[in-house]
């Protein structure tokens, strides 16, 4: 039978007969085209409920071709269906939390319980990111006689724009971008999809009702807004997810450096908003410039890994957590001659905000022969800001508290040491090293270091404490400073640059407490002091030249037992009283960790005039002395150009002072006030030396060759 319905032809056959248990038929259907609006209408409400629905439902728009029906049944018997159609043009919804199939093509087909709808083409439209293609997408009824929210399994295949897929994400009921507070147009790239989702077929479904996985890949992705400031590029992504997750992971790069990502988002009714990154970052000077972090070149060298993890809130900054073990990464801080090799293990650890400025919270880096623990900010923009260490600790000769301070792009930063103690003995600075002649900022520029100490140790006996100084790496170490010698007595000095090093003038206006403050010298009282240190060619080694005008010396045993054994009774009444002056004392010395080597030295006063040579234990307070005493300098004095040393006169005493300072053993030679002061050296001996250092030296502090002996000539004998 041919009916005709439009421009629709329907074709109806089939055979009806009484059967054993009633009515047998076997009835067939072809319709060659007909809209789907009509076919809504033909379809007959009692057959195939369930599919009936679905097409009613989903079915929006579209041309039906070639539809084959076929129905057959035996007496009471429940009857067998079959449907086959082709569509074309249509708009299909699979499910109601998505955007409907566009210009679909595809079939349909019902076969007894079974219903399946597969598009062969058609687009779904998001609300951003433009067209996502659903080729391949089919749904399906597994079994059409189940009343109670029969199953619909929806198996999804979708190729289209990053920014597609992420709005499509965004929907209800997964809301995943929304959830970790970031764009739908997040990266641009291309997405390739499969899933499947399963929902019962009711009214009134509630989305934790609804299960479904998917996984997919993303090609070519770049977005320069997950990190501000930076882009972030992969070639290839993995995507996957399911009801309770979503999860991106991948390699790629930020801003150029090399990354691993792994980004979750839970995604069920009750999970946080928030989300999380981690993986691994390359670690090297190209992440340190990439990164804009303000650290001097040539500081950070090699190539290593940290791994981290980003926490992503709603309406918060992230925050980084980042560790590694710095395998593979050189570290350099030229300012205090540390490096870490390649080669060598460590720690660092951080916490930070990543904001408009990332701050770190913390940062704790532990290496060989450095530790640090502090904060870190930086400058909007980029570049450092400020790194206050309230805990650094180098080597065996420095720890306190340190911050650096950014001073702009291509500047090293300034370096505050605001407490703690620093041992210049151990310290790098003290090798003799060549550095002293030029800028040590690592060819950035001059660095200005300001330095507040508890204790400066500059030998094993010295030290400055409470010191305070600025000072500025131009040309070499450079700069002024206050202290109180060794707690007691306060000083002024000056560094500048030498050769091998850096040099120091000290200055004070208390020259006898300087003395006492250095353990060398107890007796003395007032007077101007002014001494100059210069690096010697042995690493913690100063030559030295020390300047005493108008000190007295009060009760002082040394020079008490000298002036005893030569019966200068006036001369000892006048010390133990107001004390003798000398208005002028002179030293060449040689300054170690252990001994001050004292190759000349004079001192001169209205009453009398003194040299001195030798060593002195700093440790003990040990002394190992000679020299000439000349009594009424003023009268004396006239002998003084034929004497070969400053402090002598025409005639005096030689002597020699052993023991301790405050309990010396004095021995002098009463011949040598017979002889006059160039015949002098004959009663004078050898010059004494330091125990366990067999170096000689000359009253110009030169070390002689082995053989060469100290010749002193007096200086009136060329004339």
């Amino acid at each position: 039978m041919l009916v005709r319905d439009g421009a629709s032809r329907i074709h109806l056959d089939g055979e009806i007969g009484a059967g054993p248990e009633g009515w047998d038929y076997d009835l067939n259907g072809r319709v060659d085209q007909v809209g789907a609006d009509r076919i809504k209408q033909l379809w007959p409400e009692a057959l195939a409920s369930k599919p009936r629905e679905w097409v009613r439902d989903n079915l929006r728009a579209g041309l039906v071709r070639d539809a084959g029906f076929h129905m057959r049944g035996r007496g009471s018997g429940k009857p067998f269906v079959s449907l086959d159609l082709a569509f074309e043009e249509a708009e299909v919804l699979f499910q109601k939390f998505m955007p409907p199939v566009r210009q679909a093509a595809g079939q349909l087909s019902l076969y007894g319980n079974r219903f399946v709808v597969t598009a062969s083409k058609g687009v779904v439209t998001p609300d951003q990111g433009g067209e996502v293609d659903v080729t391949g997408t089919s749904f399906i009824i597994p079994d059409t006689t189940v009343r109670d929210g029969t199953p619909g399994i929806a198996r999804i295949a979708a190729r289209g724009s990053v920014t597609a897929a992420l709005s499509l994400l965004n929907r209800e009921p997964l809301e995943v971008m929304d959830k970790a507070s970031l764009p739908v147009d997040l990266a641009a790239g291309q997405v390739e999809a499969t899933g499947t989702l399963s929902l019962p077929l009711r009214k009134d479904v509630q989305p934790e009702e609804i299960l479904y996985h998917y996984s997919g890949e993303a090609r070519a992705v770049e977005t320069s807004k997950l990190v501000p400031g930076h882009t972030a590029a992969a070639p290839l992504l993995k995507i996957e997810g399911n009801q309770g997750e979503v999860r991106i992971s991948g390699s790629g790069s930020l801003s150029g450096v090399p990354v691993t990502v792994s980004w979750a988002q839970k995604t069920g009714k009750d999970s946080p908003r928030g989300s999380r990154a981690e993986g691994t970052i390359e670690l090297s000077a190209e992440a340190v410039s990439a990164f804009n972090l303000g650290l001097p070149r040539g500081s950070v060298f090699g190539k290593g890994q940290g791994r981290y993890t980003v926490d992503l809130q709603p309406g918060a900054p992230p925050e980084l957590e980042l560790v590694s073990d710095l395998a593979g990464v050189g570290l350099r801080i030229a300012e205090i001659g540390w490096q870490k090799s390649e080669a060598a293990s460590g720690k660092l650890s951080l916490s930070a905000e990543l904001g408009r400025t990332a701050t770190v919270e913390r940062l704790e880096l532990e290496a060989p022969g450095l530790a640090a623990a502090g904060r870190v900010t930086t400058r909007e923009g980029g570049g450092l800001d400020q790194a206050v260490f309230s805990s650094a600790r180098a080597g065996d000769w420095f720890q306190g508290a340190v911050t650096f301070r950014g001073r702009g792009s291509g500047a090293p930063p300034a370096i505050d040491v605001t407490g703690g103690r620093l041992d210049l003995n151990r310290s790098p600075f003290s090798a003799a090293s060549g550095s002293g002649g030029g800028s040590s900022s690592g060819g950035g520029g001059p660095v200005p270091i300001s330095l507040r100490l508890q204790n400066l140790q500059v030998t094993d006996s010295i030290a400055l404490q409470g010191f305070q100084g600025r000072f500025s790496t131009q040309g070499g170490m450079n700069g002024e400073f206050t202290a109180r010698l060794n707690g007691q007595t306060p000083v002024a000095g000056t560094v500048v640059p030498q050769n091998n090093g850096t040099a120091a003038r000290i200055r004070a206006n208390d020259a006898g407490g300087v003395f006492r403050s250095a353990g060398v010298f107890q007796h003395g009282r007032g007077g101007s002091f002014d001494m100059t240190l210069v690096p010697a060619d042995r690493p913690g080694e100063y030559d030295g030249r020390v300047s005493v005008r108008n000190i007295r010396v009060r009760n002082a045993p040394s020079m008490a037992a000298i002036l005893n054994a030569i019966s200068l009774v006036g001369l000892l009444d006048e010390m133990t009283g107001q004390g003798i002056l000398f208005t002028s004392m002179d030293a060449r010395f040689r300054l170690g960790g252990s001994h001050l080597i004292l190759h000349q030295s004079s001192a001169v006063g209205p009453s009398m005039g003194l040299s001195l040579d030798g060593n002195f234990d700093l440790s003990s307070s040990r002394l190992n002395m000679r020299g000439v005493i000349s009594p009424v300098y003023l009268l004396n004095a006239i002998g003084r150009v034929l004497s070969p040393r400053d402090g002598e006169g025409l005639f005096g005493f030689t002597f020699t002072l052993r023991g301790t300072a405050d309990d010396p053993s004095v021995s002098v030679n009463p011949l040598a006030g017979l002889a006059p002061g160039f015949l002098r050296e004959i009663f004078r001996g050898p010059p004494p030396t330091v125990p366990g250092d067999d170096r000689a030296f000359s009253a110009d502090g030169e070390v002689l060759e082995e053989g060469e002996e100290q010749v002193q000539t007096p200086r009136g004998a060329n004339k």
